[in-house]
């Protein structure tokens, strides 16, 4: 037996589980994790695949059920913008987070939200660090990532000092061996 598929014939057999007479899969899950990176800098700065292999795995280290994130990538002025407006902050920054829900607060199974990022004051945070430019913003992207999972370093030096070691730990996690520059 053969059939199409996208065009190409296959002469393989079909599995037991399919074909006349096998039952019906059901609806199909959505997927678990949903991400979205988009760079409104031209030329776009970082390599878009990279970077969603390393949110993927970013994702599964802190072991959530399920996922949406949107991730833009803005230049500095956009940025001062962002900060003016929805921080009261003069001047640019690397990273803002909004969560999906109004409060801030998700579900600890769940992560969502938009990570805003400036490309430029991330990379030039990172300019010493002897890795990709992809791994220098992905520190960022884990930064916003725990933002929306309610971490906060602006309460106090505990909180400052849990954060910093989730970060540590999650962006070392998702590198490959001896490439963390922290």
């Amino acid at each position: 037996m053969s059939d199409t598929k996208n065009g190409a014939r296959n002469s393989n057999p079909p599995d037991p589980g399919e074909g006349p007479g096998a039952p019906d899969p059901g609806p199909r899950a959505a997927p678990r994790y949903r991400i979205s990176i988009r760079q409104d800098v031209r030329p776009a700065p970082f390599h878009g695949a990279l970077l969603r292999r390393l949110v993927r795995r970013a994702v599964k280290v802190l072991a959530v059920e399920a996922a949406d994130l949107r991730i833009l990538v803005v230049e500095d002025a956009e940025m001062e913008r962002w900060n003016r407006t929805f921080l009261g902050r003069a001047g640019t920054t690397t990273v803002i987070s909004f969560p999906e829900d109004e409060t801030g607060k998700t579900l600890p199974s769940r992560l969502a939200g938009d990570i805003l990022l400036s490309a430029r004051a991330c990379l030039h945070r990172t300019r010493s660090w002897p890795c990709s430019e992809e791994e220098k913003v992905f520190y960022f992207i884990v930064h916003g990532m725990l933002h929306l999972l309610g971490y906060d370093h602006g309460r106090g030096k505990a909180g400052a000092d849990r954060m910093r070691r989730e970060e540590i730990r999650v962006y070392r996690s998702c590198l490959k061996e001896g490439r963390s520059p922290i």
